[in-house]
């Protein structure tokens, strides 16, 4: 590796190889169940958070590689190995890759460089660093707060504690020091030339590339990071990126990358009313005829604002619907009533927007009848597309203190996943059981796709060759959605 720093997106599970393994070639194969792995290889999106992070590190002088597993077939023990000659490797660290990180760090160990994790997890879960044994990790935004460390450990400027989101394992003892928000966004574009691949691609749109207008969201649903951090951090402060910033970057993708569709990945698109009006404006006042998509809440909707998306080439907007009794939208900090739910999808079909939504099963005190309320809410609303996901714990959120209470989480939840010690942390509320919870998910996929309203409703939306071609590709996503030989997370791989 010639290059001062490896960033790495970090894949879910690994394939074995012991060829220059220390710890055990069984720490790394495909069929371990401990691990989730991606919903499908259909859906996969460029880890931007990291591109940003790149670009910052490039614009100080450093040279930078990056490295996302997701897209190739490197064992953790051949990675480990190929970053051999950098200074620095950093990794992205979340829930869902909790234990594959804690392997592919045992990989990495005395190999020369530094390992330093940063992302959601340990910006919420600092003690994480000292738990996988590494020296140092970042909570926070890590343009800044990742560049200052690199330039302490490559070229001896500055002192890592004076970092702010600096977070420091001294023998057991952790040190850390609050994070600082990013202000001006415009500052940290994505850069796109770290990561390309064609795996990079969502199936009703084939390949894509990825747009960041803003950082944050005010909300706190009670399942979400939001509601664990504080109040003033990255993941409830919004923030944006100017109008004219974002448009400029986006045209300069599509000239340079021809990219056949571009995905706004803002956690909530439409918080700020005044700068989606402004977006859609500019993009048409620029001539950009491209498609893109979005997600947002529902109660953040209108006809205008729906109406000037569409007109500025917007494809498809997903909504956080996550139930279809509204009682458990509410507990969770989502009040919006069911008629509500049901115009937004009627006013995107008009609009000719496709919309697509999630459902979530496993809400506290949630019944087996109610998570059949939902599917059927959505089988008469006829949304595009659905998302069924089982209800899975995050660390020090108001849902995982409430498992706690009940019985069903211990507080060293996640430390003990990491270890291999348990399964993935997922919630089931009552008596229903895990693979209750499972059977009810595949149930859905099948009630919700593989029907004659479905098929009929989708063969509406093809308008040429190549719709047929990504609608088809979605249609075998779901089939492997739905295999019952395989439990829910681990889909998607051969």
């Amino acid at each position: 590796m010639r290059s001062d720093i490896v960033l790495i997106n970090p894949s879910y599970i690994y394939p074995s190889d012991d060829k220059y393994s220390k710890v055990g070639a069984d720490d790394g194969i495909y069929s371990d169940a401990l691990v989730m792995d991606l919903p499908s290889l259909e859906f996969l999106y460029p880890p931007v958070g990291l591109l940003a992070i790149a670009g910052a590190l490039k614009r100080d002088g450093f040279t930078v590689e990056g490295i996302d597993s997701n897209t190739r077939k490197d064992s953790m023990a051949k990675l480990a190995k190929q970053c051999e000659g950098a200074k620095v490797v950093g990794i992205t660290l979340l829930v869902a890759n909790l234990r594959s990180v804690y392997q592919l760090v045992k990989y990495m160990k005395g190999r020369g460089y530094e390992v330093v994790v940063g992302g959601a997890y340990p910006s919420i879960t600092p003690e994480v660093v000292s738990q996988l044994g590494l020296k140092y990790g970042i909570s926070g935004e890590g343009e800044i707060a990742f560049t200052r460390l690199c330039r302490a450990l490559i070229r001896g400027e500055g002192k890592p504690e004076d970092i702010p989101g600096i977070i420091i394992n001294n023998d057991g003892e952790l040190y850390t020091k609050p994070p600082e928000l990013l202000e001006n966004l415009n500052d940290w574009l994505p850069d796109r030339d770290l990561m390309r691949s064609e795996n990079y691609k969502l199936p009703f749109a084939g390949g894509l590339d990825v747009a960041l207008a803003s950082r944050g969201c005010p909300y706190s649903c009670t399942f979400c990071y939001c509601s664990s951090a504080p109040r003033g951090s990255m993941f409830t402060t919004s923030r944006w990126v100017d109008v004219d910033v974002v448009v400029g970057d986006i045209k300069n993708t599509l000239n340079k990358y021809n990219s056949n569709y571009i995905e706004m990945i803002d956690e909530t698109f439409t918080v700020s009313r005044k700068f989606v009006l402004e977006f859609c404006q500019a993009v048409k006042d620029e001539g950009l005829k491209f498609k893109w998509g979005a997600k947002t809440r529902m109660d953040l909707v209108d006809e205008e604002i729906l109406s000037a998306m569409k007109e500025a080439g917007c494809k498809k907007i997903g909504f956080g619907l996550e139930s279809g009794v509204y009682d458990h939208r509410l507990a969770m900090k989502k009040d919006f009533s069911n008629d509500h739910a049901s115009w937004v999808f009627d006013t995107t079909r008009r609009l000719g927007l496709e919309s697509g939504c999630t459902v979530i099963f496993g809400h506290p005190n949630e019944t087996r009848a109610e998570m059949q309320q939902s599917v059927d809410f959505v089988i008469d609303s006829s949304p595009d597309y659905v998302e069924f996901h089982v209800m899975v714990l995050i660390p020090k959120t108001n849902l995982f203190y409430a498992a706690i209470k009940e019985g069903k989480a211990t507080p060293d939840l996640f430390e003990r996943f990491m270890r291999g010690e348990i399964t993935y942390p997922e919630y089931a509320p009552g008596d229903i059981t895990a693979k209750e919870m499972r059977d009810i998910h595949k149930s859905a996929i099948r009630q919700f796709y593989f029907r004659p309203g479905y098929v009929a409703q989708a063969v509406r939306r093809v308008r040429s060759a190549d719709d047929f071609y990504q609608y088809g590709k979605t249609a075998l996503s779901l089939l492997k959605m739905s295999d019952i030989k395989r439990p829910s997370w681990m889909l998607g791989r051969t």
